[in-house]
């Protein structure tokens, strides 16, 4: 079991259950989502931190804070209004054991369904939009 003793981002926001964060991952050039599930409080100053994601290989799956992240700094993405927190990590766990799917069940997908209900992902909706448009431009120029 891992234990993280930063219990706050960057940019000095505590870290809380429901959050949806996200990390840079260079070597993709992508955002990688997940929504925090726990936040165990062992000792003062040292916290253990578990976030819901998505991956590849394992489908969506909890793990430490550390393995989502992958030595990248964790930024928060959005924070729910307190009344949302049961409902979101209930869709988060709900979730768990499903198999990625780039279109359909990234890990964007994934957080922002788990977050408000509604699978979405922002980066796949840009890859369309600009597949599209190079489309017309061959089209046109044809």
């Amino acid at each position: 079991m891992f234990y993280w003793a930063m219990v706050t981002y960057a940019n000095g926001e505590p870290i809380l259950e429901g959050d949806w964060i996200r990390v840079w991952v260079p070597k993709l050039a992508v955002w990688h989502h997940g929504i925090v599930r726990t936040v165990v409080f062992i000792s003062p100053g040292i916290v253990g931190i578990y976030v819901v994601h998505n991956r590849k290989v394992t489908g969506i799956t909890t793990t430490d804070v550390a393995e989502f992240a992958e030595g990248q700094p964790v930024f928060l993405y959005r924070r729910p209004a307190p009344n949302q927190v049961l409902a979101i990590l209930a869709r988060a766990d709900a979730s768990i054991g499903k198999h990625y799917n780039l279109f359909g069940q990234n890990c964007e997908h994934f957080a922002s369904f788990a977050f408000n209900g509604r699978a979405e992902s922002t980066s796949m909706r840009a890859l369309g939009a600009l597949a599209l448009a190079g489309i017309v431009v061959a089209v046109m120029n044809s």
